[in-house]
């Protein structure tokens, strides 16, 4: 699983290649460098201090500086080359996920929270750039400093570089173990994060809820409690991070002790100058720190993978169905549901509509009345296909709505629900929302449809006035009649109405319900009404109760044949003075 992961992952390096190549070819001249160093110790003893060689003590001190000069300025080039590398990676990854998030069928966000989702396109996103940008690349420098030096050290004195590197092999236990470890614990931290950016979204979405039933501690606590979750699973990661280091220089310094007792017999016996073993030395303790930097790489790897895991779930999960291929132009003659059941949890014994048959005139309105929960809304939502029936089908003209183009039953369907979706943009930004074509005219107008272009006017910028995070600076009606605007620009021809003006005052009502008039005329609609009184200009009313379908027909049919809808009438006559 991990090789296909890397394997995966190494993919969206392709397309740099070059730039990867002369990475690697400066991380070569790295370890070469760093190697070369050390090296200069031997002449630098030797030579200089011990054999007081004059040409030397010119020659060595400009070699040295030119040897970091070039360290540094290949450290500096490959730095950049890494950086520039991880951050188009994150770019086209995040692009990537953003967009597969996009394309997710409905029914996926019904058991995926947004803050997990949030969670991954930021900090999982995160965790894979910083093992581009800086802990692969100082793995495979590293690496190559290892290997620079290794050389170094079986040049100087191969019988020594064999006793200072025979613990080596002692050094793969912790970094195997600790590197699964750390595995598990990066998995554990992730879906921690997401937990803690979720309870933060939801605190701060109902943040006016949590003031009106003062539950600010209670809050808190929770969230303490999931921080505190997240405490614990970091520390548990800093043990083990934090132990590498010492664990690593522990056994090298099993190495080292063997080293000084034999190379000091080595040297007292003359076998070897006091500069070849220094340099010999020093080459050694250049070696342990890039095997240190490896193994605590190797956890961060280990632990960057859990969130590669995650990213690469998202990416994978099935997208929206687009299949169909007949373009759809809009209702000529009916819409029919045919035996239609539909469960969230493809149960059809947890059924949400049972057997469900109905027919919609072309150009006619259907309201859908009855108690909440029993099904209206689901009915609504099968139409744009947020969801496909269990088992059934729904057609238009004869035509299942599987083979209609997604994107063109989409475009001639507008939706006006009791809850008002706006983004933080200008108002005529939200009009013309999914309509980049229109002029300013085609706005106003559609506003005036509206009943909106007066308050818009009255906004500080008017039709450039930003609306905040969902509209928060305009009244319940005035955002449902910038909806309705939006909706008559789309210029629908089936029209979805959800309850949508069940949460106005009667003053609001009665303005947002003279906007619908305009958006209803010459189109298909579909309602879903909370008060009777609303359905009664309906071309067909429909009775919904427990996802079934208990009677159809006008208002006086209806009172004389349905019971369920005579019960409806008569809890809300004393209510409603329209009935």
């Amino acid at each position: 699983m991990k090789k296909e992961i890397l394997k995966r992952l190494l993919s969206y390096l392709k397309p740099y290649w070059k730039r990867i190549l002369f990475s690697i070819f400066c991380m070569v001249a790295i370890g070469a460098l760093s190697a070369l160093a050390a090296y200069l110790v031997k002449p630098a003893l030797d030579d200089i201090f011990i054999s007081k060689n004059k040409k030397m003590l010119y020659l060595l001190p400009i070699a040295i500086m030119l040897t970091y000069f070039f360290k540094g300025l290949f450290t500096y080039l490959q730095g950049y080359q890494t950086h520039y590398i991880a951050e188009k990676v994150l770019f086209n990854i995040r692009n990537q996920l953003f967009e597969n998030i996009l394309y997710l069928p409905v029914k996926y966000f019904d058991i995926t929270h947004s803050g997990d989702l949030t969670s991954r396109l930021l900090n999982d996103t995160e965790q894979v750039q910083d093992s581009i940008a800086n802990v692969i690349p100082g793995m495979i420098r590293e690496g190559f400093k290892a290997i620079s030096l290794l050389v170094v050290l079986y040049i100087d004195n191969w019988k020594l570089a064999l006793v200072a590197t025979a613990v080596l092999p002692l050094a793969t236990y912790p970094i195997v173990h600790f590197g699964r470890t750390m595995k598990k614990i990066g998995r554990k931290r992730q879906l921690s994060i997401a937990g803690l950016t979720t309870k933060m979204q939801e605190a701060l979405t109902n943040l006016k809820l949590i003031k009106a039933f003062s539950t600010e501690k209670k809050e808190f606590e929770e969230f303490e409690k999931k921080s505190d979750e997240l405490l614990n699973i970091k520390l548990e990661a800093i043990k083990i991070d934090e132990a590498t280091s010492p664990l690593m220089e522990f056994i090298g310094s099993i190495g080292v002790a063997f080293l000084i007792w034999i190379g000091g017999y080595i040297v007292f016996e003359g076998m070897l100058t006091v500069g070849g073993f220094f340099s010999f030395l020093a080459a050694l303790f250049m070696l342990y720190r890039p095997i240190r930097i490896l193994a605590k790489s190797n956890n961060k790897i280990n632990s960057s993978l859990a969130s590669v895991e995650r990213i690469f779930e998202i990416i994978d999960s099935q997208k929206e169905k687009y299949e169909g291929k007949i373009e759809f132009k809009g209702v000529k003659d009916k819409i029919e549901f045919e035996h239609v059941y539909f469960s969230y949890e493809d149960d059809n014994n947890k059924a949400a509509l049972k057997d469900i048959n109905l027919t919609i005139k072309a150009k006619s309105v259907v309201a859908l009345v009855g108690e909440s929960g029993g099904g209206k809304t689901t009915i609504l939502e099968l139409i744009p296909r947020f969801y496909d029936p269990t088992s059934g089908r729904i057609l238009i003209d004869g035509i299942d709505l599987r083979e209609f183009d997604l994107k063109s039953l989409r475009r001639k369907i507008a939706i006006v629900s009791q809850r008002v979706l706006l983004f933080a943009k200008t108002v005529k930004e939200n009009i013309a929302y999914g309509r980049e074509d229109l002029t300013m005219d085609d706005i106003v107008k559609a506003a005036k449809d509206a009943y909106a272009h007066e308050f818009i006017m009255k906004l500080k910028n008017g039709y450039d006035t930003n609306l905040g995070e969902q509209g928060v600076i305009l009244s319940g009606g005035e955002r449902q009649r910038i909806a309705i605007a939006r909706a008559i620009v789309k210029d629908p021809d089936i029209l979805i109405m959800d309850e949508a003006t069940s949460a106005l005052d009667l003053e609001s009502e009665q303005i947002v319900q003279k906007a619908l008039n305009n958006l209803m005329k010459n189109r298909t609609v579909i309602m879903a009404a909370h008060r009777i009184s609303t359905a009664l200009s309906a071309d067909k009313i429909v009775v919904v109760r427990n996802g079934t379908i208990l009677g159809e027909g006008k208002h006086k049919e209806l009172l004389e044949r349905c019971e369920y809808y005579r019960k409806l009438y008569k809890l809300q006559l004393a209510d409603d003075s329209s009935l």
